[in-house]
C-alpha cells in the first residue's frame, strides 16, 4: 500500500515526526462504514483516519457492535502532572465511538459525534500503556447510534468510561 503512515518519536530531542495517508479522492472511500472496511484496517489494507493515527491508535478487533483499539502515547501526550492528558484520552474515546458505529452501519453511511461525555476515573501513566479502548454500540437507529466506551491500563484498571451519541447520515 502506498503512503504508509509513520510516527517517529525522538525522546532525546523531545520531537515527534509523523505522516499520514492522503484522503481518498472518492468521498465514499473516506468513510469507514461496515465491518468489511474495519477488517481491511486491521489487515493493513486501509488506514485509520489521520486524527486516529495522530493520537496513536491501533484498531485490533472489530465485530458487529464492538471494537477494540489500543493506544501507545509518548511523552508528547502528557499533561503538566506527568500523566496522559485528558484531551488525548477524550480523542481516543471519540475515535472509538466512530469505529464502533462503523461496525453496525452499511457502506455509504456517514457519521459524526453529536454528544460525548467522558468520566475520568484514574490517571493513566505512560508505564501502564498501551491503553485498551473498548467500545460497544448500545443502540443504533435511523439517525443516531449510542455507544459506551471504557479505557483501561495494562493492569486492567479502568481509567475512563464514556458514552456518546453519533449522528448518522444515511444516503
Amino acid at each position: 500500500m502506498n503512503d504508509v503512515p509513520s510516527d517517529t518519536v525522538d525522546p532525546d530531542s523531545h520531537s515527534r515526526r509523523y505522516s499520514w495517508a492522503p484522503s481518498p479522492e472518492d468521498p465514499a472511500e473516506r468513510v469507514h462504514a461496515g465491518l468489511d472496511a474495519l477488517e481491511k484496517i486491521i489487515r493493513g489494507e486501509r488506514h485509520l483516519s489521520p486524527g486516529a493515527h495522530t493520537l496513536g491508535l491501533t484498531l485490533i478487533a472489530a465485530s458487529e457492535g464492538t471494537v477494540t483499539m489500543t493506544a501507545t502515547p509518548g511523552q508528547w501526550a502528557l499533561n503538566a502532572g506527568g500523566t496522559v492528558h485528558g484531551g488525548i484520552v477524550s480523542g481516543w474515546v471519540d475515535s472509538a465511538l466512530g469505529y464502533a458505529t462503523a461496525s453496525v452501519v452499511e457502506p455509504g453511511v456517514g457519521y459524526t459525534t453529536l454528544d460525548l461525555t467522558v468520566r475520568y476515573i484514574r490517571a493513566l501513566r505512560l508505564d501502564r500503556t498501551p491503553a485498551t479502548i473498548s467500545a460497544e454500540v448500545q443502540h443504533v437507529g435511523r439517525s443516531t447510534s449510542v455507544v459506551q466506551v471504557e479505557v483501561t491500563d495494562t493492569d486492567g484498571r479502568r481509567c475512563a468510561s464514556a458514552s456518546g451519541v453519533m449522528m448518522l447520515f444515511r444516503p
